[in-house]
């Protein structure tokens, strides 16, 4: 069964999966499960963290009582083989990944501790499940696209939002080595095919390691690109704040394909999924394996329930150009 077989039948699954009953056997021994955080939530996603808590206690479990969070203190865009090394040498119950990187990272190094993502890409052709129907190995979760489409969205957004525009420049950084490359490619074509169907000029810049942005940002000024289409990998994790300080000198509309939170400058737009509505989609399993005695590769990898598209007003006005009226109807937050 390929991925668009499943489509239906895995976001029937998403909006009916419920807690299981909070009077589930705890623990032996009443020792909490011990949940290891790959990678560790910043303060600024500190939030998610309290979400993901709140989820699981309205299941009736209870932090500190039933279980706890293993921090390992190394951020998303640090040192992530020391940081998936040291999550899984804690030997944690289960480990709760933010990437498709660092599942398949902790995949290579264990076969049984359950691994619940809440956010990943592509975890089939990245290797750690068989199907989005049936993951069968140690992996499980939420996977944010449905397929590539997405990206050919974000070039048809840009161009709707500037209408005229005949360059955009694309900051790929979901590569190898943190993701598969099997993850890459078909985001990269899906790009281009996007930009040849729209008569725009795509050029990508394939940015695995944050020392490439530098020459990137500086291609991109050399030839005057009109629009930046920006990923969201680790590569450049550390260094939005000046990706978007080098767009908003040059007046230049952007979009992410996940919210940027926790700078300043903002994009233009974002469009993607909810990160508030993927907590509770994977904490639910995380419910019904540590407590239900569930198998990640029984359960189904699930869709997001809701793709938002928003839009910052006050980058529009600091960048110069009126946000057609045609984006704004659609958009699900407007930010003035």
């Amino acid at each position: 069964m390929n991925r668009r077989d499943t489509i239906a039948a895995l976001l029937a699954l998403g909006a009916t999966a419920g807690p299981l009953c909070a009077l589930a056997q705890a623990q032996p021994g009443n020792k909490p499960y011990r949940i290891a955080l790959l990678s560790d939530l910043p303060r600024s996603q500190e939030s998610l963290l309290r979400l993901f808590a709140e989820t699981l206690r309205r299941s009736g479990r209870i932090e500190g009582r039933d279980f706890v969070f293993y921090r390992s203190g190394i951020f998303y865009g640090q040192d992530i083989d020391r940081a998936v090394r040291r999550v899984v040498d804690e030997n944690p119950d289960l480990i709760f990944t933010n990437n498709l990187g660092y599942a398949v990272a902790a995949h290579k190094l264990t076969k049984t501790t359950p691994i619940v993502m809440w956010i990943s890409g592509f975890p089939v052709e990245g290797g750690v499940a068989l199907s989005l129907a049936r993951p069968g190995k140690n992996v499980t979760g939420v996977t944010i696209y449905a397929g590539a489409e997405v990206f050919g969205k974000l070039v048809q957004l840009l161009r709707e939002a500037k209408p005229g525009i005949k360059r955009i420049g694309a900051l790929c950084t979901y590569l190898p080595p943190f993701n598969p490359a099997e993850e890459a490619e078909p985001i990269m074509q899906e790009i281009r095919d996007a930009g040849r169907l729209l008569g725009v000029d795509i050029r990508i810049f394939e940015i695995a390691k944050p020392e490439q942005l530098a020459d990137a940002l500086a291609i991109a000024a050399a030839e005057r690109l009109e629009a930046l289409l920006l990923t969201s990998g680790v590569s450049v994790a550390a260094r939005r704040q000046e990706i978007l300080q080098f767009a908003a000198e040059r007046r230049l509309p952007t979009i992410t394909d996940f919210p940027w939170s926790g700078i300043e400058l903002q994009p233009l737009m974002s469009y993607g999924a909810v990160p508030g509505l993927l907590i509770p989609q994977a904490s639910a399993y995380v419910d019904r394996i540590l407590w239900g005695g569930a198998k990640p590769g029984e359960l189904p990898i699930q869709l997001p329930s809701k793709f938002e598209l928003v839009v910052n007003l006050k980058t529009a006005k600091a960048i110069g150009i009126t946000v057609p009226q045609s984006i704004l109807l659609r958009a699900d937050k407007v930010v003035e």
